[in-house]
């Protein structure tokens, strides 16, 4: 799944791509059992109101992303699992695909499900706002400061009892499974402690470790796991995943070991002491 760094990565490079294209058309090519649509079964004919508009802005709130065109409407990507492609001519098309935005310069952007998604909308631009604006996420690198943080936090107060990694990957930007073991590796927090035992200490180191983590991640492109929008996969190496259970702790030198909280990652029981 595309988390915050590989998000933002395609957003720059989308902002360098297609700003002052044209939308010609957008298609649903093949139907996936992993696509959801939304609440509009015929979502794919709304498509035609992106025709003739202009690329303006390119705008993220990750894991989401809005191509906000001249003419009231843009496309709303809702993105999870899958691979988000620009083809500069008609023959850089990949052969398997199931959606196709194309310019009138012959340029395009194709999406193809991986795993699922939650669906690419031809939205107003009313309609992307009053979503931004209710989503109320945490944006782990324009936060500002760690009082900014906090009273995040203290404003989810209702959120108590949930665990540290799952109040991460439901709060802040763009992070799922993978980031926030990540993140609360080397914060020293155990994924699941829950929210209202965390002491002002541990919720600043959570939130240095954030930034920390992000923002390599984000310099390196994403994860080696993980394409940008030119196919080219990122070069942050991520240690908290479920595959380097048993291998050797990056900050300690211990063994990795299995913590199934919100999904499966690696967790240190010497620096995430329970």
């Amino acid at each position: 799944m595309l988390e915050y760094p590989e998000i933002r990565t395609i957003v720059g490079q989308m902002r360098n791509e297609i700003i002052g294209k044209t939308v010609e058309s957008g298609t649903l090519v093949r139907k996936n059992g992993n696509m959801f649509m939304g609440d509009f079964e015929d979502e794919p004919l709304r498509f035609a109101c992106l025709n003739g508009g202009t690329v303006a802005e390119v705008e993220c709130l990750a894991p989401e992303i809005y191509i906000r065109l001249d003419n009231g409407y843009g496309i709303l990507i809702c993105q999870s699992g899958g691979r988000i492609l620009y083809n500069r001519t008609p023959s850089d098309v990949p052969k398997n695909f199931n959606i196709i935005f194309n310019f009138t310069d012959g340029s395009s952007l194709t999406y193809t499900v991986a795993l699922f998604t939650l669906g690419f909308y031809a939205a107003t631009h009313g309609e992307w706002e009053k979503r931004a604006e209710r989503s109320g996420l945490f944006d782990p690198l324009d936060g500002g400061t760690f009082g900014d943080f906090a009273e995040f936090i203290n404003n989810r107060t209702d959120q108590g009892k949930t665990a540290v990694k799952v109040f991460l990957a439901k709060n802040v930007s763009g992070i799922m499974s993978t980031f926030a073991g990540e993140i609360l590796l080397y914060a020293g927090i155990y994924p699941s402690r829950q929210m209202a035992k965390l002491s002002e200490k541990e919720h600043r180191n959570i939130y240095e470790s954030m930034g920390k983590v992000i923002g390599a991640a984000c310099e390196c492109g994403g994860r080696t796991s993980e394409s940008d929008l030119y196919g080219q996969r990122g070069k942050y190496k991520v240690t908290a995943e479920r595959k380097h259970i048993g291998e050797d702790c990056p900050v300690c030198g211990g063994v990795l070991e299995k913590n199934s909280t919100g999904g499966v990652t690696a967790f240190c029981p010497n620096c995430q002491k329970k």
